[in-house]
């Protein structure tokens, strides 16, 4: 079965679930935003009806899946509304900017029975899924690291005046308002998710945070993670100002070296907007037989594999390989983290599910 789409939210991030859309061959009825040029814009490329009314998309009979690329504070209102309706939805992450929030989401979607996914598109990189694939070769779990150094510029000794990084005295800044912060919640977020995917939750984290004077936002997070039987996680989000870091020297620096007993992965993924020019790299040390192999994939947005899933289980009616919970997941690790940085002990997640 065919199914139509609606994006509401015609930002910057709408523009790849509308390539990855057209690669799906979803016909989208509705483009929404508050910015109605926004939304003609996108309307334009796909040749759908622009609105600012998003309840106008959720109520259209025609409509089987929503697309929600706005902010981050808005995500609540329209997810719940959408599945309301019996929509599939796809959110993108962070799912929201609380964890109670986050699973008040979760909850209504198990509820409902109605397919819901959060954007975390990094998990269908073929690095990720090849070392999903090889993680039995690499034997029982010992550590695994985990970091992203994102280019932001040197936000460490100057504030700037203006902009999206900009904390206004008595006021908020873009980076905190719209996204939740900046190292964990802008930087972090996919790896927190992959961590989940691909090592599982833990039970204690430690963390630590740098907040520069004058500002609401972090500029680092480092934590250690702790799990039962897979080892400790090491974790580091950080926005730097080292243009030549990284696998491409483009100052994105980004990687999960998982450590067992019988061997190493270590994946390198490229800038989360770059994967269609950018490619992949995942190196696999075998202690068996004593091989290094590297496994470089040719570019691919993640976007379009993504949604091309999405879309698949959406036409069927089902949840299909990526569970429900899995943006609840990560806020609620996001949440323990932030929680320890800030109150300097250890915090054990109280998972809800």
């Amino acid at each position: 079965m065919t199914i139509n789409a609606a994006i509401i939210g015609c930002g910057n991030i709408s523009r790849f679930h509308l390539s990855g859309l057209e690669h799906a061959k979803v016909p989208v009825r509705w483009t929404c935003d508050l910015n109605p040029a926004s939304a003609e814009a996108a309307a334009r490329r796909c040749g759908a009806t622009a609105i600012t009314d998003w309840r106008r998309a959720i109520d259209d009979p025609a409509v089987g899946l929503i697309m929600v690329t706005t902010i981050t504070p808005a995500h609540r209102d329209i997810c719940l509304a959408a599945i309301a309706r019996g929509k599939a939805v796809v959110c993108e992450k962070t799912l929201a900017d609380s964890a109670e929030t986050a699973w008040e989401i979760t909850a209504a979607a198990q509820a409902a029975g109605t397919p819901f996914w959060t954007n975390y598109m990094k998990r269908y990189l073929p690095c990720v899924e090849k070392a999903r694939e090889l993680m039995p070769e690499i034997g029982p779990l010992i550590a695994t690291h985990a970091r992203t150094w994102q280019l932001w510029g040197d936000l460490w000794t100057k504030h700037p005046a203006e902009g999206f990084c900009h904390t206004p005295q008595d006021g908020t800044s873009g980076v905190k308002r719209n996204m939740g912060g900046a190292a964990l919640h802008c930087c972090g977020s996919h790896i927190v998710d992959l961590v989940l995917h691909l090592i599982g939750r833990p039970y204690r984290v430690f963390a630590d945070e740098h907040i520069p004077p004058g500002r609401d936002y972090d500029l680092r997070l480092s934590a250690v993670m702790q799990t039962r039987d897979r080892g400790s996680v090491l974790f580091e989000a950080c926005a730097h100002a080292l243009p030549h870091l990284g696998m491409s020297r483009d100052g994105w620096d980004e990687h999960i070296e998982i450590n067992g007993v019988f061997g190493r992965l270590t994946i390198f993924t490229p800038t989360w907007d770059q994967g269609d020019r950018i490619g992949s790299l995942l190196v696999h040390e075998d202690g068996r037989t004593r091989t290094r192999t590297e496994h470089r994939f040719a570019p691919v947005s993640p976007f379009d594999l993504a949604v091309g899933h999405y879309v698949a289980w959406a036409e069927r009616g089902v949840q299909g390989g990526q569970a429900v919970t899995t943006g609840y997941e990560a806020d609620e690790l996001i949440a323990c983290l932030q929680r320890s940085a800030r109150s300097g002990v250890a915090v054990e997640p109280a998972w809800r599910c």
